[in-house]
């Protein structure tokens, strides 16, 4: 390995299991924040949304098409000429009220920025930035321009503190018109050979030789270049933190260093509607996520190129699992919105949303499991498995959490798919199949069908169907339990504020034992200051053959599909209950 800036440092972190690793780089980086909940949603984005009608319109599709969505993000055409955090005036009049708007109906706004300020001496952004000499210098001691969207341009070296400050003050513009979150792209930094209106050219980055630094501290770009993502996301962080009452922030980017999960989620940049991406996919949030980034994702059904409506299906069903999950697509191509490709692509879209949606007291339980401890969301099978090596080169299964493990299908036309199960009990989860590994399989896959799994011992806390992720509290909480031995810690706060930072948290602990004819599941008693607010707590059971659940003799028991459902008090007390298996 080599490096331009002529240092390289290695910093070598030992555990006797992948998971400790984890928590090792967590320990040196640092950890992500905890996001708002709404993150944890769907984002939809477009390049091309170019009109305050056509963002109406997208919105107002989504709800009334009952297909889940959180947060909208804006593209590069909303801006005056794409100068950063300006508003085309004649395409979005009033973008104060647009937000507002769109706020009633329970969407989040997410606005790119990018780094290339316009050299336009009228631009205040431009000016302010050349009266606190907050821009990069080429090694001639001159301001470095360079040609991105709004042509020519400067660059804020985000590796002074004091202009990581202002660039933090430049965000207040989008909090005061409403603006929730920001995405940061272009940010390797992206500099073009020739001015956009006139082309591209060839795509580069900033001069090597110019100088960047703290006083003091002056170095050459080459040095740095791989921290001007990072630089930029913590300014972005911090400016909206501070600015945005007390709210948690988004920030999204596509470049950054080691550590850049302290500030922000990262998606893998513009892909294209090919198979192979999708395939690439799962590699690629794997490794981020053992690289101590947990929040992470692709644009599903790629960013380039006309997906198919199978492809799109297929990267639905992964992306719906993905830590970050955001559909998003060039301009020049055709549509993606789930409804373009036909009634029957809009169905499974909406059922796999669904499903995440419904999922996320887990999904947030294990965001703060990482927010804590560094470990990953979505995880390779050597992760839990590492003492199979037959899980090393597995790339193309992921497992959300410790529970749930998914096969994606990655190639066209093809409605079956090999799958590895580690050692253990695996449940399937469409038709609660106990399946025992280690063994391979051919799962069947029809379109509608993503290969699930659930390992024996799970406890998968869930929720109501949802629109969007605040739609109303979380009741009933339904807790699925799959015969086996496992633990879980269902984590809750207010889901949007910092409160949390100072004790405002719930934590439940459950234990699942499995003896040769009973089943003990042990409630823990809710821990913190948080209260949930008053609920129902429905218990499922599967794989039941017989049960004898005392002081529930109105528990509803399925024959069909062995499934016993009971209600039981949640009070927050601990309890324990035993449920007789059957042979």
């Amino acid at each position: 390995m080599g490096v331009e800036g002529g240092e390289l440092d290695y910093y070598v972190i030992y555990g006797p299991t992948p998971e400790r690793v984890s928590e090792g780089i967590g320990t040196l980086l640092g950890n992500m924040p905890l996001p708002p909940r709404w993150a944890l949603g769907y984002h939809h984005s477009r390049w091309g949304h170019a009109t305050e009608s056509m963002m109406r319109e997208l919105a107002g599709e989504f709800r009334t098409r009952n297909i889940p969505c959180d947060v909208i993000h804006l593209d590069i055409d909303h801006m005056d000429g794409y100068r950063v955090f300006t508003w085309d005036q004649q395409s979005f009049p009033n973008p104060q009220k647009l937000i507002s708007d769109l706020h009633q109906e329970s969407f989040h706004i997410v606005s790119i920025v990018d780094p290339g300020v316009k050299t336009d001496p009228a631009f205040q952004v431009y000016r302010t930035g050349l009266e606190r000499d907050v821009f990069i210098h080429g090694a001639n001691g001159e301001v470095f321009h360079g040609y991105v969207w709004p042509d020519e341009s400067v660059y804020a070296d985000y590796t002074r503190p004091e202009v990581r400050e202002w660039w933090a003050d430049m965000q207040k513009a989008h909090v005061d018109v409403g603006i929730d979150g920001t995405w940061n792209d272009m940010n390797e930094p992206v500099v073009f050979e020739l001015p956009f209106s006139k082309g591209i050219g060839k795509v580069g980055t900033i001069a090597l030789d110019a100088v960047q630094g703290p006083e003091g501290e002056r170095t050459t770009h080459a040095e740095v270049h791989n921290l001007f993502g990072s630089g930029m996301a913590r300014a972005s962080y911090e400016g909206l933190r501070r600015d945005l009452g007390g709210e948690r922030p988004f920030v999204l980017t596509r470049s950054g260093f080691a550590g850049i999960q302290r500030w922000s989620a990262c998606w893998m940049g513009d892909n294209h509607s090919w198979w192979e991406h999708l395939e690439m996919a799962m590699p690629q949030l794997l490794n981020m996520g053992m690289s101590g980034v947990p929040f992470v994702g692709t644009d599903i059904g790629g960013f380039t190129g006309n997906a198919s409506g199978e492809l799109f299906v297929r990267w639905m069903q992964f992306g719906a699992l993905s830590p970050f999950s955001r559909g998003h697509s060039e301009i020049r191509t055709e549509r993606h919105e789930p409804w373009v490709f036909g009634p029957h692509v809009e169905a499974i879209c909406r059922e796999y949303l669904q499903l995440r949606y419904r999922l996320l007291p887990y999904l947030y339980s294990l965001f703060w499991e990482a927010a804590q401890r560094g470990i990953p969301v979505l995880r390779p099978l050597l992760y839990h498995f590492a003492d199979d090596p037959a899980t090393y080169p597995i790339h193309d299964q992921v497992l959300l959490g410790p529970h749930l493990m998914a096969a994606p299908v990655y190639h066209p036309g093809r409605e079956h798919r090999y799958v590895y199960l580690p050692a253990g009990g695996w449940y399937d989860w469409w038709t609660d199949e106990l399946l025992t590994g280690p063994a391979h399989l051919l799962a069947h896959a029809p379109l509608e069908r993503l290969p699930l799994y659930v390992r024996a011992g799970a406890i998968i806390p869930s929720g109501p169907d949802l629109h969007y992720a605040d739609e109303h509290p979380l009741d009933p909480l339904m807790l699925d339990l799959y015969p086996g031995n496992g633990t879980f810690t269902l984590y809750e706060d207010d889901g949007h504020t910092y409160a949390y930072e100072q004790g405002q948290f719930a934590t439940t602990s459950y234990t699942l034992q499995r003896t040769a004819d009973e089943l003990v599941f042990e409630i823990g008693g809710r821990e913190g200051a948080y209260i949930p607010p008053v609920r129902q707590l429905q218990i499922r059971v599967h794989a039941v053959h017989e049960y004898a659940a005392e002081g529930h003799t109105s528990a509803n028991y399925d024959t069909t599909r062995r499934l016993l459902t009971l209600a039981v008090a949640d009070d927050g007390q601990a309890q324990t209950l035993r449920f007789k298996l059957g042979s």
